[in-house]
C-alpha cells in the first residue's frame, strides 16, 4: 500500500482543497462571522499547497504543473481579499473550485496514466466530497462554541449534505461492484464483492463498511442528538467520522491508484 503512498496523499489533499471551499454554500457569509470564511479559505491554501507540493515531486509534465499553480494561486488570491472582508460571494469562491476541478482533470493522467480519467476524476470528487464535507461539519459544530446565537438548522444543513453524498458513494460502490471484476495473477476471474473476501481485497471491504456503512449510522444518531439542542455531543460523533471516512478515502485512493478500481 504505501508504494503508492505519495500518489494517494496528493490526490486526497488536492480533492480536499477544490472541493471545500463550495461547501461554505451551507453557511452564507450573513449567517456566521467572518472568521469561519477566513479560518476554512486558510485552511484550504494550507492542504491545497502540501497537495501541490506533494505533486511536484511527481510530475514529468510541466503544463499540468501549470494549471495546478494557476488554480493554488487564485486560491490564495481569494483568501487574501476576503481576509478581512465582511461579506464573501460564494459563486465567485465556487469559481475557483471548479477551475480546480479542471486542473485536476490534467493532472490525473500523470497520476494513474492506465485509468479512464474522467471516471477517475468525478469518483475522486465525490470522496473528496465526503472528506471534506465531514471535515466541515466538524468545524462547523466547534463553532458554536464561539458564536451562541448561530442557528441548529446549519449544522443539521451540513450533515444532511454529508449523509447525501455517503448514499450516492453507497449507490455507485454497489453497482460498480456488480458489474465489474478483478482477474488475480492465476487468471481467475472475481466479482468484485467476492473479491471482498479475498486477501487482495480485504482492505476495500473495510473500507466500504467504516466509509460507508458507519458514517451512515452515526448521521442519524447526529440529527436525532441535534433534535435535543446538543451541538458538542453531535461534533464528537462526527470526530468518530472523520476517522472511519478518513481512512476509508486512503483505502480507495490506493486502490484507484493500484488497481483501477473506480470506487
Amino acid at each position: 500500500m504505501f508504494t503508492y503512498f505519495t500518489e494517494t496523499i496528493v490526490l486526497i489533499f488536492l480533492g480536499y482543497a477544490m472541493v471545500y471551499p463550495l461547501l461554505l454554500f451551507i453557511t452564507p457569509s450573513n449567517q456566521i462571522d467572518k472568521g469561519f470564511y477566513r479560518f476554512n479559505l486558510g485552511k484550504c491554501c494550507i492542504v491545497g499547497a502540501i497537495g501541490v507540493i506533494g505533486y511536484h515531486s511527481l510530475s514529468t509534465n510541466l503544463f499540468s504543473e501549470i494549471y495546478l499553480i494557476i488554480w493554488f494561486v487564485m486560491l490564495m488570491s481569494l483568501t487574501a481579499i476576503y481576509w478581512n472582508s465582511k461579506q464573501a460571494n460564494n459563486f465567485i469562491i465556487s469559481i475557483i473550485s471548479f477551475i480546480g476541478f479542471i486542473s485536476l482533470r490534467f493532472i490525473l493522467p500523470n497520476l494513474i496514466p492506465s485509468l479512464n480519467s474522467d471516471g477517475a476524476l468525478l469518483i475522486s470528487l465525490l470522496n473528496s466530497a465526503i472528506t471534506a464535507t465531514v471535515f466541515f461539519s466538524m468545524i462547523l459544530g466547534h463553532w458554536y462554541l464561539n458564536v451562541i446565537d448561530l442557528p441548529i438548522f446549519l449544522l443539521k444543513r451540513a450533515t444532511l449534505t454529508l449523509s447525501f453524498f455517503l448514499s450516492i458513494r453507497i449507490l455507485w460502490d454497489s453497482i460498480y461492484f456488480f458489474n465489474n471484476n478483478f482477474i488475480n495473477s492465476y487468471g481467475i476471474s472475481y466479482n468484485l464483492w467476492s473479491f471482498l473476501f479475498q486477501f487482495e481485497g480485504f482492505l476495500l471491504g473495510i473500507a466500504f463498511f467504516i466509509g460507508n456503512i458507519f458514517p451512515i449510522i452515526l448521521n442519524i444518531f447526529v440529527i436525532r442528538t441535534l433534535k435535543l439542542q446538543a451541538t458538542q455531543s453531535a461534533t464528537g460523533l462526527l470526530y468518530v467520522s472523520i476517522v472511519s471516512i478518513l481512512f476509508s478515502d486512503l483505502i480507495f485512493k490506493y486502490y484507484l491508484v493500484q488497481y483501477g478500481f473506480i470506487v
